[in-house]
């Protein structure tokens, strides 16, 4: 039994495949797609980018899995209907294309939460990746199988695979957990009790990193001029860089990316405050995943002071691996 645990984001497409049973690959790539033409010309004798998983749709090649700054003259697409847009079925396809394998028995991906629970949007993405799946001329890859669920699911089914024993798998298996995850379009959040889902407090945010990116790069520009791009400042995240070319001096991102966030974080967890008023739950555990994971967690930390809190061990990754424990069943 071949299975993906598969979160594409609008920042970074994470996959774990693998047979059941066993440890899964895990890959990370940019969540960049576009027609093939549209990416930039390499220049020889530089340091390349990443090669790119050139896939087809409707007869024309693209490109997937790169940068997104590497298009030219391409819009980027960041909007709620992402799931039906020609990018993400790229990507879809360049997931497949890495997972190296003819047959999918089962693949489980994720929603933002307020997709995930209306089941219009969570049937159309089960069917639009169900079936057989051309890539390129001559490779089709099968796919029987698909579970979409809320996109915090996927770290709470990490979590609880990795905890071994004592106080941490006690609150995941029979207390009240708290998953925030912390992506780049959206800031979800799910109540979990006892293993299941509280639907009416669990739900979803725009303010999420995209904002706080947005934020940072109109304080860089307010100290030190220029005009420097989100996109940038998000490049430089996904690759651990810590600076940003700015001028030709390197800039450090925390100090702005922290006071964005200040900013930003609060708005979101109200919403999520309200929700879990009207739950009337007492929580036993916060759990934070998600790229932005660490930007939440003070402002979390802050207005729930008392109670144990935890970062996935790889946040990024959290939701795709714990998507593939969950085909397990």
């Amino acid at each position: 039994m071949y299975a993906i645990g598969l979160d594409i984001g609008y920042s970074n497409l994470k996959l774990a495949a693998g047979e059941l049973g066993g440890a899964p690959k895990v890959l990370v790539c940019p969540a960049g797609a576009g027609p093939e033409e549209r990416l930039g010309l390499a220049v020889a004798g530089l340091r390349g980018e990443d090669p790119a998983v050139t896939v087809i749709l409707e007869g024309t090649p693209w490109a997937a899995a790169v940068d997104p700054e590497r298009f030219e003259g391409w819009q980027r697409t960041l909007h709620a209907d992402y799931p039906a847009s020609a990018p993400y079925r790229a990507l879809f396809r360049a997931a497949l294309t890495l997972a190296e394998a003819d047959t999918v028995d089962q693949l489980v991906t994720g929603l933002p939460v307020a997709q995930a629970l209306d089941a219009g949007p969570r049937e159309r993405l089960r069917q639009a990746l169900t079936g057989r799946h051309p890539l390129v001329p001559g490779r089709v890859v099968e796919v029987r199988a698909v579970a979409v669920l809320p996109q915090p699911v996927g770290a709470f089914v990490e979590a609880l695979w990795s905890a071994r024993e004592g106080a941490l798998l006690d609150r995941l298996e029979a207390g009240a957990v708290l998953v925030l995850d912390a992506g780049f379009f959206s800031v979800d959040w799910a109540l979990l009790v006892r293993g299941e889902l509280r639907r009416e407090a669990s739900g979803t945010s725009l303010e999420a990193m995209s904002v706080v990116l947005e934020r940072a790069a109109v304080l860089l520009a307010h100290e030190r001029g220029g005009a420097p791009a989100p996109a940038a400042l998000e490049r430089a995240l996904g690759r651990d860089a810590g600076h940003v070319l700015l001028r030709g001096e390197r800039v450090e991102l925390a100090p702005y990316l922290e006071e964005a966030a200040r900013g930003v974080a609060p708005v979101a967890l109200e919403a999520l405050l309200a929700a879990l008023r009207r739950a009337r739950v007492n929580l036993d555990l916060l759990l934070l995943a998600g790229g932005g994971a660490r930007y939440y967690a003070h402002a979390l930390r802050e207005r729930l002071p008392d109670l144990p809190l935890v970062t996935a061990t790889e946040p990024v990754t959290a939701n795709a691996r714990g998507f593939f424990g969950f085909a397990h069943g």
